[in-house]
């Protein structure tokens, strides 16, 4: 992949060696390649030579030696030890990254899902990151709402941005650290990067378009508008005061006519709270939903499931009409 603004070619060494991962050799094969283009960038070493000239197959004690003498003789500093948003500067010392990428930010359905799943894409000046990272973007409910977690705030965060094709993230997964800085937004990528690099944004059109997509429901089905006021609405102190925090909401995959939201009650059960869809809107059915869950636990219609195997009674805050949930 063509990356502008790539960077010095101490960078280019050093975000390779900090993408490598010891543990699992992810990387490896990357981190020999940019030992052998530091050598044609002019960057030169004894050492740096013989990282050059390794192998895939060779120990990783062997090659993180020859790492870590490779960048103090050509006095490159460790992973680790560049703040966020700066870059190594060619010749030595480091500089702040300039803002010359671009973000487009786009919500779609996943390939091939017939279940009304969504991802959110994001493309870095106009090449697709996800499935270049981990492989599909996150479902919405786990960046945009409640709140959007994309924002760049005064304190650096670090947010998940993909996850594996098969939906899970863990089982494959890519994360950004989102810091702002003046007028700019810098993006550094871990765990399973799409690109070598980290992002600099200038901050205006950064915040214009993280703005922009969070305020796009066009992509919203009915049930999906619905849980996303359920999401936002929701009294979560109130629920919090219980032991209760929202898990998911979604349609029940055996009956798309109920609209189903779970909870989970201190890591020991899961409570489901059906409601209805009787022609409603997505409005009203949120906000019957958003009353119901505001009335005390008791007063629910709702089931239950024990996280725990040997728990085999229903939870101390269940009321009259709670019965076990049928998985």
């Amino acid at each position: 992949m063509t990356e502008k603004g790539g960077g010095s070619a101490e960078q280019r060494l050093y975000d390779a060696v900090a993408h490598w991962n010891t543990d699992t050799g992810y990387g490896l094969a990357d981190l020999i390649d940019a030992a052998c283009q530091a050598l044609i960038d002019g960057l030169d070493s004894p050492t740096l030579r013989e990282l050059a000239g390794a192998s895939v197959h060779d120990s990783s004690w062997d090659i993180g030696d020859l790492v870590g003498k490779s960048l103090g003789e050509i006095g490159i500093p460790y992973p680790g030890t560049v703040p966020p948003g700066f870059a190594l500067a060619a010749g030595g010392g480091v500089a702040r990254r300039p803002g010359v990428d671009s973000l487009r930010l786009e919500v779609s359905p996943v390939p091939g899902d017939a279940g009304g799943e969504f991802q959110v894409r994001v493309y870095v000046n106009g090449t697709e990151m996800t499935s270049a990272g981990a492989g599909l973007g996150m479902d919405p409910y786990d960046v945009l709402v409640p709140t959007n977690r994309l924002v760049a705030a005064s304190e650096p965060c670090t947010v998940a941005i993909a996850r594996c094709e098969c939906g899970v993230y863990g089982c494959g997964s890519t994360d950004v650290t989102i810091a702002r800085d003046g007028d700019l937004v810098h993006w550094d990528w871990s765990l399973e990067v799409p690109m070598m690099r980290g992002v600099s944004f200038v901050a205006a059109e950064y915040d214009a378009e993280v703005a922009r997509v969070a305020a796009d429901h066009s992509w919203e089905t009915s049930e999906r508008a619905a849980g996303r006021r359920v999401l936002t609405d929701v009294d979560r102190d109130r629920l919090l005061t219980y032991g209760l925090r929202p898990s998911w909401v979604a349609n029940d995959y055996r009956d798309q006519e109920l609209f189903q939201v779970a909870l989970q009650l201190d890591g020991d059960y899961q409570i489901f709270v059906g409601t209805p869809w009787r022609g409603r809107s997505p409005e009203e059915l949120a906000g019957e939903v958003c009353a119901t869950l505001a009335l005390p636990p008791s007063a629910w219609h709702a089931t239950w499931h024990a996280i725990i195997p040997t728990l085999t009674k229903p939870p101390k805050i269940a009321g009259p009409s709670w019965r076990p949930a049928r998985l």
